[in-house]
């Protein structure tokens, strides 16, 4: 069989599971995993001959997707802000809704010189891995994470992206304590609800339930960080949450009660309220 022909059968066997464009950049993601090259990699040596072992792997590749496991479990890495990031099972996926907390918090830092930042709920690390490269003047950055699965992913993304200024925290948000003032504090917390945890699609059950669920209808950590971190800030320091799609005006209410001032609600690029953003008086 030729590396083409494995192609077309693979692209038809997810196509059974998934819309024929998104099996066919499944295909390739998954081809490129098994042999190492990139697309016009493949599409060079699309007649090359390939053996049994190929195949089997492929294969293999293929069955686990079809019954929903994430693809980027499958390939070990993923892309978020054109970073890369190590990702595996234990980890949220970093996904495109959260690179709108990403442009709230650059554009915050502009208004500080040197801007100490907090992320909490850190995960994968790809939040704080994309302020230090894109905010240079930041000396600090702390690196928030309880889950011990989700740690050594945190600390690989950091040495694999050479982000020297980025402290890694090893602690429960709820109870840290940063030992000085924090100009931005930024948070993509649990935020479903037992609700939505019923309605999950199956890729999305592989991930850690401790990063996905929050009690109080999915607004607790909203409503805790709120209160606890406000003195953590700087006067005109910035809190910026990621929310569910139904949450913002809560949220936005919460902040408020906490004490935050000029809160916004700012959507993402499908126009769903995805960041909401207060400020210290």
């Amino acid at each position: 069989m030729k590396l083409w022909d494995l192609y077309e059968k693979s692209a038809v066997d997810l196509g059974s599971f998934l819309p024929d464009s998104t099996a066919s950049f499944e295909t390739y993601c998954l081809l490129e995993q098994i042999f190492g090259w990139n697309r016009h990699q493949l599409l060079l040596h699309k007649d090359m001959e390939v053996n049994e072992e190929q195949i089997q792997k492929m294969d293999t590749l293929l069955q686990r997707r079809k019954e929903g496991y994430p693809l980027q479990y499958l390939l070990g890495t993923w892309e978020f802000w054109n970073y890369e990031f190590a990702v595996g099972e234990g980890v949220l996926i970093p996904r495109g809704d959260t690179e709108t907390l990403c442009e709230a918090v650059l554009d915050a830092a502009k208004g500080f010189t040197a801007p100490v930042i907090a992320d909490l709920c850190s995960g994968s690390g790809c939040l704080p891995v994309v302020f230090s490269k894109e905010i240079p003047n930041a000396p600090r950055i702390y690196a928030v994470e309880l889950s011990e699965e989700a740690l050594p992913y945190l600390r690989k993304n950091v040495e694999k992206n050479n982000c020297t200024n980025i402290t890694i925290i090893h602690g429960d948000v709820l109870t840290w304590t940063p030992n000085e003032p924090l100009h931005i504090i930024s948070s993509n917390p649990p935020y479903l609800s037992a609700e939505e945890m019923l309605e999950l699609q199956k890729e999305v059950t592989y991930e850690p339930k401790m990063a996905l669920e929050a009690p109080e209808n999915g607004l607790y950590f909203y409503r805790m960080l709120s209160q606890r971190y406000l003195d953590f800030l700087v006067n005109n320091g910035v809190l910026a949450f990621e929310v569910g799609y139904r949450q913002a005006k809560e949220v936005a209410a919460l902040m408020e009660v906490a004490g935050f001032v000029d809160i916004r609600i700012i959507p993402d690029l499908c126009g769903i309220d995805r960041v909401v953003l207060g400020r210290k008086p």
